[in-house]
């Protein structure tokens, strides 16, 4: 999606400088050697080709090496859908790498949207329903063409005038899905097509997104990851049952500082490394210790929406995906048919229907009040016999490993490959995970035909069984050097230490809080680039612990204190699925190893 492409950016991805605008711009972009943003002329109804004309907007990005012919043409879509932003050139440049030499890229705006002419109405508030019908109304039957079916023509138009014959379509997110939509209408071109975070499509051809259980998928993420972590499994044997049990406790005693609404948003949040607590966490809330689920709530709570999004979200989202609802039926009916399907269904278990909030569930429930009668399946017709890369995470609860497998299995030379404790729109981080799957990418345009056998992973770490609230409590590190009362000190220093970094952990692509409260008392300040710094931090209420950690590519370091006085120098290899981690040392002067079992 389009935020992934931003987060890449904010990451530090090159970029190349500011593209010229169309009036500037003089030669043609197909003779272009800099990137190149121009426009064209399209219909607006590709099924009648002399009626109303509308604009859409491209980035041409030709090939470093004018030497050679093209490898191929890469059409890029980073999902959303939204928008261009002239940084785009860059991180299309990033994901390529070297290829970029060989590689002409090639970007088309989505009609609807920033240039490629906008739909606009007046008073659209996502919250409002009313306001969301009368948007519709005042764009009219033009919405019905504003859908991936269409903004495929327009791609296609654009490669024939720029004299593009080879191209290979990469697209991320909501762009699998216009992925597709090309594939079915245009195979001519089509070399080959890599896609990430899948969106799956049914017979019909429309996606399916608006019949998903988000939280349930999150509850099962979490089931599986808990059963590799033996800490996990031993305390949190049945997660189901636990969020259950957290959920009575809530609608019996509301907690203001945990809403009930918002808790589906740490299971919707289960790809996130910071999920290695989620289960640990409900655990000790019904122990009656609420403060480590309150602090993955004020991590996970997302901001709030865009109350007045773009139109062309609403005829993307409600055209392209099918619903458990009759496209053709009045807006009172929608709403009933949604309401008996979420009942029969539990289409929102474990919560009720009123409980739930998130992306999906809203525009379920929105799209019922936008009216979509045109019929306009993304997918069409057959799918090509050209080679498909499907690659999902194992934990995206926005997209399923099933629809990467689904996708693949309709295409004759299709593979899907399933990122484990992967999350949605990886491709695009600037971490390990991002670096391995953009390694596969550039592999697959190299050469599509040879087999891929990709080895990326985002499991780099073993959820939490529970969380002590005392020292005694905590796993005993193993180790001869020590006595128990040092194990005890060293290993209340590194719970404190290791739970400090957890948030910084290379596979998430959420921000670390910059600052925070510890857990039971005291503050952390993490630097960007720098280190964490630990004042007065309490992970367990009896030991409270002061210093800095430092984090390289592979070691953590601390130089800690602990009250009444204990000195301590800690090194270990972070962010690793293990369950036990050996950690080398100093407490007062006195070299330690040890092994320190996860908790």
């Amino acid at each position: 999606m389009n935020l992934a492409w931003k987060a890449l950016l904010a990451a530090g991805a090159t970029l190349t400088a500011l593209l010229p605008t169309p009036a500037a711009h003089t030669r043609s972009c197909a003779e272009a050697t800099t990137p190149c943003h121009g426009e064209l002329r399209v219909p607006l109804d590709w099924s009648n080709p002399g009626a109303e004309k509308i604009s859409v907007a491209y980035l041409w990005i030709p090939r470093g090496d004018r030497s050679r012919p093209p490898l191929t043409t890469a059409i890029a879509n980073g999902g959303g859908p939204g928008p261009l932003d002239p940084s785009y050139a860059g991180l299309a440049k990033t994901l390529l790498g070297p290829l970029s030499d060989r590689v002409d890229i090639l970007m088309v705006e989505p009609r609807g949207f920033g240039e490629s002419s906008p739909l606009s109405c007046r008073g659209l508030d996502i919250t409002r329903p009313n306001t969301i019908e009368a948007c519709a109304h005042q764009i009219g039957d033009r919405g019905g063409f504003f859908t991936s079916g269409q903004a495929a023509a327009d791609l296609d138009a654009v490669r024939a005038a720029l004299g593009v014959r080879d191209v290979t379509f990469v697209g991320s997110s909501y762009g699998t899905l216009l992925g597709q939509a090309y594939a079915t209408r245009f195979p001519k071109h089509l070399r080959a097509m890599f896609l990430e975070s899948v969106i799956g499509t049914g017979e019909d051809g429309y996606a399916e997104q608006g019949f998903r259980n988000q939280q349930k998928l999150g509850l099962k993420a979490l089931r599986n990851a808990c059963r590799r972590s033996p800490a996990c499994a031993r305390h949190n044997p049945d997660p189901a049952a636990l969020w259950d049990e957290l959920l009575k406790r809530l609608r019996a005693q509301p907690d203001p500082k945990l809403p009930i609404g918002q808790t589906g948003h740490l299971l919707t949040a289960a790809a996130n490394p910071d999920a290695r607590s989620t289960l640990a966490a409900a655990n000790a809330y019904l122990k009656d210790d609420p403060a480590p689920l309150r602090r993955l709530m004020n991590r996970a709570t997302p901001p709030p929406p865009d109350r007045s999004p773009a139109p062309a979200l609403f005829t993307y989202y409600c055209g392209d995906t099918r619903f458990p609802f009759d496209r053709d039926a009045p807006t009172a009916e929608r709403l009933r048919q949604l309401n008996a399907y979420a009942r029969r269904h539990h289409l929102y278990a474990p919560y009720r229907p009123s409980e739930v909030t998130g992306p999906v569930a809203d525009w379920t429930r929105q799209c019922a009040h936008w009216p979509t009668p045109r019929q306009s399946p993304p997918a069409t017709g057959n799918r090509p016999n050209v080679p498909v890369l499907a690659i999902s995470g194992q934990f995206d609860s926005d997209t399923s490993p099933l629809d990467a497998t689904s996708v693949a299995a309709r295409h004759p030379r299709g593979h899907a490959y399933t990122v484990p404790f992967g999350g949605h729109g990886q491709l695009f981080g600037s971490n390990p995970l991002g670096a391995c799957l953009q390694g596969v990418l550039r592999s697959f345009i190299a050469d599509p035909t040879k087999p891929a056998h990709p080895d990326c992973t985002a499991e780099n770490y073993r959820l939490l069984g529970d969380f002590p609230t005392q020292a005694r409590e905590l796993a005993m590190p193993y180790g001869h050097e020590l006595s128990d009362r040092q194990r005890r000190t060293v290993a209340a220093a590194f719970a404190t230490a290791a739970d400090a970094i957890a948030p910084l952990n290379p596979t998430s692509l959420t921000p670390a809080p910059q600052t925070e409260p510890g857990l039971r008392g005291g503050r952390i300040l993490r630097t960007e680039g720098g280190p964490t710094t630990l004042h007065q931090v309490r992970y367990v209420k009896d030991v409270q612990v002061s210093g800095t950690i430092r984090l390289n590519p592979k070691t953590a370091t601390a130089t800690l204190t602990t009250a009444p006085g204990n000195r301590l120098s800690l090194s270990w290899r972070p962010f690793r699925a293990e369950n036990q981690t050996e950690v080398h040392g100093e407490l007062d002067n006195e070299p330690f190893t040890v092994r320190i079992p996860t908790r």
